[in-house]
């Protein structure tokens, strides 16, 4: 009898211990495996930041809202009670103080390194491509469980910006709290997710006989839907490539892609197929393991499962009377006839948003849905609408799930694991990596975005989620922009609203130039030139030399090139807001070897300001001429103050 009870006991405690272990097999496979994006989730998420707690822009520059309390020990960042699990940890600013992580209540810390050596990605377990850093973030997404409580200490004296993501479980799915011995058991999860991330292998395979492929060769004329799927029993979309010919790539956002699943009132998707693609202004910029483009397609590889029915169309709308009359489109949609489990999985939606210029102190919604679901990806593209500022990106996010307010960001960038917008090797041009990036970033016309995407971390709610972003720093400023968002989500049926993403010529438009300032200036020297930098401005002078590299060019010798990438192709009107120099030599304005302006005196009478705006005049930006040349004469010493280019758009 003894012997019965000790078999059965150990077989409860195996079997205890087996669900144990593929709770936490199940959060490395929502890492790797794409097509579980689907599957609904429970369990309250919850953000530890360092978010400013009065409203104001202090997320982490002082430290004050960076820790709970101080211990002997250090600044105690966490102390969460129960069963749960991190997925994400985030930071701009770690340092090598030492962070300890307690689990259980134990003395000893089971994780005790440099803060640092979190995000290196060299440091096992805390290894690339889960961990890492780029654009100025540093992130973690190595799943961390805890089994009754976790606290976690840092040992430096003052700690900055940060978020922890985490998630509590309830009994069915409570884990064995994390050790390096465990992570033996997973090696093979490991290296799945590797492989994924590093596109050595595609998500389709998951789908192994089951997937089945349908070619799109169609010319799409204006004004007239196509469809280019359709399937009248239930099953998925898993994947949707569209060669990357000329024609597709030059009709931004005159292409409109939409959905429908199962003859719901309510289109799935319905937005321009460039936005749903992360295009920006214009141009591909987005290559995540998930959505994006490549050299060859555009593809989107997000689950689309149905009941009864599916069908997916295009649409083309010529704007201008140079646009083509046709569009040739060719493609593949990928499959499966797997129905959609209704109790476990929600179907696809995809909320598309525009607000221009919107109220003061009421952020950009990205999502406001009601129902059952998870959230679990945002595509955003920024455009400022005040010259030279991208202030806007001093936002936070903020998620509202069922009513209560669950996580709080602590800037925009930092929502898109970034950091330190405008700063030299930080958030200041588009990265693509495998679950999030920049999208863009220039100055000089005010723009930016960014995506993310949720595997393990995505937001489940029960009743409603809504998701926004402030467009300012804190309510008392206002900041000027124009926003598209995508949101990506599953649900059981479609209950949210859209906006036009193409906005009506009844909208007031701003007055807008694009304003480039020597913070965000890229430039070339010319030789035996200087460029001196003093706040505000940028100081470039060239002396009168017998070297042959200063008399080649006779009578208009370069001093430097300015680089205009960023710019939109077309037409523009040139101002130049300068200043004195002790040289009074004149100096001129050139696109290459075509002169642009007169030339223009830098010794100002004494009766005149200090600072001058004037018009250049006209250039035209194409793919090959995006570049300024400020130039002297050959037989002068010139020195030249420069505080900004201004460009004006010629309609």
């Amino acid at each position: 009898m003894k012997q019965k009870s000790f078999i059965l006991l150990f077989l409860i405690v195996f079997l205890n211990l087996s669900a144990q272990n593929d709770s936490y097999r199940q959060e490395l496979q929502n890492l790797a495996d794409i097509s579980r994006l689907p599957l609904y989730r429970i369990g309250d998420i919850e953000q530890i930041s360092s978010y400013d707690r009065t409203g104001g822009n202090d997320d982490g520059f002082t430290g004050k809202y960076s820790f709970i309390r101080e211990e002997t020990e250090g600044l105690v960042v966490a102390d969460l009670k129960g069963s749960g699990v991190i997925n994400r940890i985030w930071t701009p600013t770690p340092s090598s103080d030492t962070i300890k992580f307690y689990f259980d209540g134990e003395k000893s810390p089971r994780i005790n390194l440099p803060f640092i050596n979190l995000f290196t990605g060299k440091t096992y377990p805390f290894v690339s491509p889960l961990c890492g850093n780029a654009i100025g973030g540093y992130y973690c997404y190595l799943p961390i469980p805890y089994k009754k409580s976790l606290k976690i200490i840092y040992a430096g004296k003052k700690l900055r910006f940060h978020q922890i993501q985490y998630r509590n479980l309830n009994e069915k799915e409570k884990m064995e709290s994390f050790s390096i011995k465990m992570l033996d058991n997973y090696k093979d999860m490991f290296d799945k997710i590797t492989s994924v991330w590093t596109n050595r292998i595609s998500p389709l395979q998951t789908y192994g006989v089951n997937l089945k492929a349908k070619k799109v060769n169609i010319t799409l004329h204006s004004g007239i839907k196509e469809n280019i799927f359709e399937l009248k029993n239930g099953g998925r979309i898993v994947g949707i490539e569209f060669n990357a010919g000329s024609d597709l790539l030059l009709a931004y956002r005159k292409v409109m892609l939409n959905a429908k699943w199962d003859q719901e009132d309510q289109k799935a998707l319905d937005l321009p197929l460039h936005d749903f693609f992360g295009f920006a202004f214009g141009k591909p910029a987005m290559q995540s393991v998930i959505l994006g483009y490549n050299q060859t397609k555009l593809y989107s590889y997000l689950p689309m499962p149905f009941d009864k029915s599916a069908e997916l169309n295009l649409e083309y709308n010529k704007l201008t009377a140079n646009d083509p009359n046709e569009l040739f489109i060719s493609g593949t949609i990928y499959y499966t006839e797997d129905k959609r489990d209704k109790n476990k999985e929600g179907k696809l939606y995809v909320q598309s948003r525009r607000v221009y210029n919107g109220e003061k102190a009421v952020p950009h919604t990205i999502a406001n849905i009601i129902g059952k679901g998870h959230f679990v990806g945002t595509i955003l593209i920024a455009q400022g609408l005040e010259n030279g500022s991208t202030l806007f990106f001093e936002g936070d996010d903020i998620a509202t799930i069922d009513g209560k307010m669950k996580l709080h960001g602590t800037g925009s960038e930092d929502y898109f694991n970034g950091g330190y917008y405008a700063l030299l090797d930080k958030w200041d041009i588009g990265v693509s990596l495998p679950i999030h990036g920049s999208l863009i970033y220039n100055q000089m016309t005010s723009r930016t975005g960014g995506y993310r995407f949720y595997l393990t971390d995505k937001l489940n709610f029960e009743k409603s989620l809504n998701l926004t972003i402030e467009h300012q720093p804190e309510d008392t400023v206002n900041v000027k922009t124009d926003y598209t968002s995508i949101g990506l989500f599953y649900a059981e049926k479609p209950q949210y609203e859209n906006t036009e993403i193409k906005i009506d010529d009844t909208v007031a438009k701003i007055p807008h130039r694009d304003e480039l300032t020597p913070q965000s200036m890229s430039m070339s020297l010319y030789w035996l030139a200087s460029a001196d930098y003093q706040d505000p401005s940028i100081v470039f002078g060239l002396r009168k030399s017998e070297s042959w590299t200063t008399t080649v060019d006779m009578e208009a010798i370069p001093i430097v090139q300015i680089s205009l990438q960023g710019l939109d192709n077309g037409r523009y009107k040139i101002y130049i807001e300068y200043g004195k120099t002790e040289n009074g030599n004149p100096f001129s304005i050139w696109q290459r070897s075509k002169q642009i302006s007169d030339w223009i005196p830098t010794n100002f009478e004494t009766s005149s300001k200090d600072v001058k705006t004037i018009y250049v005049g006209n250039i035209e930006i194409t793919n090959d001429l995006k570049t300024l040349t400020l130039r002297k004469r050959i037989a002068d010493s010139t020195f030249v103050r420069v505080y900004k280019f201004l460009f004006e758009k010629i309609e």
